[in-house]
């Protein structure tokens, strides 16, 4: 029976949101949600409290919920008020997009790519895709955002990126993405040349566990598989004496120390050729996490966006990226 109340109750609303929903009441509820009060809302808002306020009730009677409670801290969002604001942030994000790709069609642009990558992403596949999509879309511009797997994937749920790179270690992502796996990447493990490891042809990992290291950030994805490759071996631990995600950096400081680190083989590799790492162990966890490329399935992707992922995808089959 509640089950069947929920959908009627659901027909119900959408026709009187149709009909009486407004922008207005979301950018107020908006205001409110962010300075707390009615009265800084309304300001915002451009205005007067009383009109504010009916607005507010209005939405809570269009969709038949309390979406606020007064407390000493001023208006505070209830389990209800929080699904709105999450909603209405994709939604007025969504109207901005619609602007700005109006302006950039009427000045003759191409379409703007909002990109997210991760620290660990291959250099080359980065360079060449983003490369051959100006000379296929010569109007076309980008604006990339670096993050971790979850800052992207916020950010792409939030509707301010279009498309992003990410590692995957887990299930249970919100159902509304589409992920396309790009490549897969081994790890080496590295020390500097002049490091005491260096010269030892077999080196064990009770020998690794007793150096320290600079590892992936804790929490990502990376610094997961990091701990796995000891974790499996017994009750090893590496002490940690740098925690980053920026590989390319991290190369550097290896490098000048006596530190031990695990980056991606693409960089390893580079480093070795250069003289500035030796390579201990090669090509740890070769067939985990794979770097995947994440969009929204519920928005139709922009031509620019669209054909993005197809280069990139057909950049990173020609690189062959192992």
């Amino acid at each position: 029976m509640a089950q069947t109340d929920s959908s009627s109750r659901a027909s119900n609303v959408q026709p009187v949101i149709k009909s009486r929903l407004r922008l207005k009441h979301l950018e107020v509820f908006r205001n409110v949600c962010e300075l707390h009060t009615i009265r800084k809302a309304a300001a915002a808002s451009n205005m007067t409290q009383p009109a504010a306020t009916k607005l507010i009730h209005e939405l809570e009677d269009m969709f038949r919920v309390v979406l606020f409670q007064r407390n000493q801290r001023g208006m505070q969002l209830t389990p209800h008020g929080e699904i709105l604001r999450r909603h209405t942030g994709i939604l007025m994000a969504d109207i901005g997009n619609i602007s700005a790709d109006l302006e950039q069609f009427a000045n003759g642009g191409g379409g703007l790519i909002r990109l997210g990558i991760l620290p660990s992403l291959s250099s080359n596949l980065l360079a060449q895709s983003i490369n051959r999509l100006i000379e296929s879309h010569p109007r076309a511009h980008f604006s990339i955002t670096e993050g971790t797997t979850d800052e992207l994937l916020r950010a792409l749920v939030a509707n301010d990126l279009d498309i992003t790179f990410g590692r995957l270690l887990h299930a249970g992502l919100p159902g509304n993405l589409r992920v396309t796996k790009v490549y897969t990447e081994a790890f080496d493990i590295v020390c500097g040349r002049n490091h005491p490891l260096a010269a030892q042809d077999d080196v064990k990992w009770k020998d690794l566990a007793r150096e320290c290291w600079a590892l992936p950030a804790v929490g990502s994805p990376l610094r997961e598989i990091a701990d796995s490759m000891f974790t499996s071996r017994g009750d090893l631990r590496p002490v940690v004496a740098v925690a980053s995600s920026s590989f390319h950096q991290m190369r550097y400081v290896i490098a000048a120390g006596n530190l031990l680190g695990v980056i991606p083989h693409s960089i390893a590799e580079r480093a070795s050729v250069d003289g500035d790492l030796v390579v201990l162990r090669p090509k740890q966890a070769a067939k985990v996490a794979p770097i995947s490329l994440i969009a929204r399935s519920d928005i139709e992707l922009a031509p620019a966006v669209a054909a993005y992922e197809l280069i990139a995808l057909q950049t990173a089959s020609a690189l062959d990226i192992q």
